[in-house]
């Protein structure tokens, strides 16, 4: 059987589950980002609030220009340079026996419809090596991801993201998937 696991990475790394949250935020766990602006730290938030992150140093990438990124508040370097340890989203995708897969995309969307960007949000990402951030909002403008042609019981994709709100509020419109073809 097919299945997704979800990281923040950091210090350990931090299971994002299925009821949890991706946060992006200005200094601190909860504190809001400045509209325009990208978020200074990521975390992982329960259902019921509480940061899961804590005592994991989670990684961060903070979207500086369309080929730059500053890793956990550091100076601006290439993108194309940060390597999977650096990268704050790793997903594992793992089969009961070895496959391929290809085809794989990821993005953000307004959590109901997968081509509808997410409302209130500009949203980057990036594969880690990629050259250039994507502004990867519906899935119509994904994040390309390379294909694992090796057959294997679990994939490993690396991804750098960043988000910046549009308008005041907490956004509860914006969500992020990953697809891919699997054989």
């Amino acid at each position: 059987m097919a299945s997704f696991t979800w990281y923040l990475q950091g210090t350990s790394p931090t299971t994002i589950g299925a009821t949890d949250i991706l946060q992006f935020a200005k200094a601190t766990f909860d504190s809001p980002i400045t509209i325009t602006e990208y978020q200074d730290t990521t975390h992982v938030e329960s259902s019921t609030g509480v940061d899961l992150s804590t005592g994991n140093s989670p990684k961060n990438s903070k979207y500086l220009t369309s080929s730059t990124v500053s890793i956990d508040g550091g100076s601006s370097e290439a993108l194309s340079g940060v390597s999977t340890s650096n990268c704050p989203v790793k997903i594992n995708f793992s089969h009961g026996t070895s496959v391929i897969t290809y085809d794989a995309i990821f993005y953000s969307y307004d959590g109901t419809t997968t081509t509808v960007a997410p409302v209130g949000v500009t949203f980057q990402a990036a594969e880690q090596g990629d050259a250039s951030w994507t502004n990867a909002e519906g899935s119509t403008s994904a994040v390309t991801i390379a294909n694992h042609s090796t057959p294997a019981t679990s994939h490993d994709y690396f991804l750098l993201v960043s988000a910046s709100p549009e308008s005041v509020g907490e956004k509860t419109d914006f969500s992020v998937r990953i697809e891919l073809t699997y054989s």
